[in-house]
């Protein structure tokens, strides 16, 4: 009976030490252009997907003011808004798309700039952890509200991504997201992927945004990686595909798993229960 009852306790630890959902919004402070590779949903599809191919559950959560029902499959999809006011089910915010991944809706593109009001808020960022709970990674494609913030409560308190490149405007708008966010949630940390640049370019522009940003905020930046511009990840998007299913020796596919090698700290986890 104590051996029953040690094992139980042993179990009973390990469930409430497992890790939350790890929630995380990347913000592009880059504009889309065709030729590169800053294409925001392309980036996050194939993000997804590699974090996927390392054994995750991982779903893509769209919370853009920017139209990209298209590119993920979700344009009759309903949003997670629509389940607050009860004309839609959770079930039916959740679709899987071609490329083997879940995708869910936020909010109606004209509702992600207007700030929620408290009521409406707290209910939405109940239904978004209700469903986050399903998976070990959420991936938010973000943008900020008219009040600077991310537009849950949830978002605001989790990781942030800022995805730049190494154009001078990029760059630039990169610091103005970190001031905006920092003005309405104090000082906190922020993580740096580099577009359309090699290893050794990006380690370059992250050094000069990281120095501005801890002189002058005195906050820490984490770099989590460079995207190659690689034609593979054209290539792929042609074939329906991700570029680290199409190509997976592909310069771009070896960036994305890196990256998202850093994101999912399940295999580091697992690795300590068994200690």
């Amino acid at each position: 009976m104590a051996d029953f009852q040690n094992d139980q306790a042993a179990g009973l630890r390990r469930i409430m030490a497992a890790p939350k959902p790890r929630v995380v919004s990347i913000i592009s402070a880059s504009s889309i252009s065709p030729s590169s590779t800053q294409d925001q949903p392309r980036m996050m599809t194939n993000l997804a997907a590699s974090i996927r191919s390392q054994g995750s559950e991982v779903l893509i959560m769209h919370a853009s003011h920017t139209s990209r029902g298209a590119s993920y499959e979700m344009d009759q999809l309903p949003t997670l808004f629509d389940v607050a006011n009860e004309t839609a089910t959770l079930s039916d915010a959740i679709k899987n798309t071609s490329h083997g991944l879940s995708v869910a809706k936020l909010l109606h593109e004209n509702q992600v700039k207007i700030p929620l009001d408290n009521d409406a808020g707290v209910v939405l960022n109940g239904i978004f952890d209700e469903l986050s709970r399903q998976y070990e990674i959420v991936l938010v494609d973000a943008t900020l509200n008219n009040a600077q913030l991310l537009p849950l409560k949830t978002l605001n308190e989790s990781e942030i991504l800022i995805q730049l490149t190494r154009d001078p405007e990029s760059i630039k708008n990169a610091y103005t997201l970190i001031k905006q966010i920092c003005s309405q949630l104090g000082r906190r940390s922020f993580g740096i992927i580099v577009d359309d640049a090699t290893e050794a370019q990006a380690k370059v522009v992250f050094k000069n945004i990281s120095e501005v940003a801890r002189r002058f905020m005195q906050i820490e930046l984490e770099f989590f990686g460079a995207i190659p511009n690689d034609v593979h990840l054209s290539k792929a998007a042609k074939l329906g595909r991700s570029v680290v299913d199409a190509f997976p020796m592909a310069a771009a596919s070896t960036a994305l798993k890196q990256i998202a090698q850093r994101l999912d700290y399940k295999h580091d986890f697992a690795a300590n229960i068994k200690h």
